[in-house]
C-alpha cells in the first residue's frame, strides 16, 4: 500500500466575535487533541479578529477538517488561500502551533487579502497562491509560537 501523499490548506477568515485568551485556548486545546489524533500539524495566526491557518496532513483528513472549519459559527468569510500537495511538513513540530500577529505584520504576508478591501477577492486566484504555505513557514520561528 502507498504511503499518504503530505496535504497543505491555508486559510483565513473573520471571527464573528474577538477572541479573547480563554477562548483561543479552548480553540487551540480541542484543535490539538483532534490534530494528534489525526495526524495533522500546522499553525493558527490570530490579529484582532482576523485568523489565517495552515493545516498539513493527509489529504483527506485535511479537506475533512476544514469542510468541519467552514461551518464553524465562530468565524465567516472563511477563504482557502493554498491547497495541495507538499514534499515535507513545515509546522511539523506542532499539532497546533499559535501566534497572536500585528496587524501589519498580517498585511505583508503574501496571499492574505483584507476582507475590508473595496476589491475583496475580485482578483483572487488560489493557484497563484501555492507558495503561500513555504512563506508562512518563515514568517514564524519556535520561539515566537505558545504552545
Amino acid at each position: 500500500m502507498a504511503s499518504a501523499t503530505l496535504h497543505h490548506l491555508v486559510y483565513q477568515s473573520i471571527a464573528t466575535t474577538p477572541l479573547d485568551d480563554n477562548a483561543l485556548g479552548a480553540i487551540l486545546l480541542r484543535s490539538r487533541s483532534w490534530n494528534e489524533a489525526h495526524n495533522l500539524t500546522g499553525i493558527l495566526l490570530y490579529c484582532d479578529g482576523e485568523i489565517m491557518q495552515v493545516l498539513e496532513g493527509e489529504k483527506n483528513e485535511v479537506h475533512y477538517i476544514f469542510a468541519r472549519i467552514r461551518e464553524d459559527q465562530r468565524h465567516f468569510r472563511v477563504v482557502k488561500l493554498s491547497d495541495g500537495p507538499i514534499q515535507k511538513r513545515n509546522f511539523s513540530q506542532w499539532s497546533m502551533g499559535f501566534k497572536a500577529v500585528a496587524p501589519e505584520a498580517f498585511a505583508d504576508l503574501k496571499g492574505y487579502t483584507n476582507p475590508e478591501g473595496e476589491n475583496y477577492l475580485s482578483s483572487y486566484s488560489e493557484n497563484d497562491n501555492i507558495s503561500l504555505h513555504s512563506l508562512l513557514s518563515t514568517f514564524v520561528t519556535e520561539d515566537e509560537i505558545r504552545f
